[in-house]
């Protein structure tokens, strides 16, 4: 799950001018503990079903665990 160079830029950019930062470099550093630190938190609740991270204007980050999908094969009769 990685954000794309682009977005990450535009992003870092933004951060810079709202934390009156001096450098871009220090931009990007607090805009990647970001992007980790919400992949970290993700990740270690993945095993609880229900677990929602919500960020006002920016969404919310759920875990759900469905049981898969059982589908016949047209030829073979199969069940999978």
């Amino acid at each position: 799950m990685r954000a794309s160079i682009r977005g990450r830029v535009e992003l870092a950019v933004r951060v810079q001018a709202a934390l009156s930062l001096p450098t871009k470099k220090e931009a990007e550093h607090v805009v990647n503990v970001l992007i980790q630190s919400l992949e970290t938190t993700l990740l270690n609740n993945l095993q609880m079903d229900g677990f929602t991270l919500k960020l006002n204007g920016f969404g919310k980050f759920y875990v759900r665990h469905r049981p898969g999908i059982r589908r016949k094969i047209g030829f073979t009769g199969e069940t999978i």
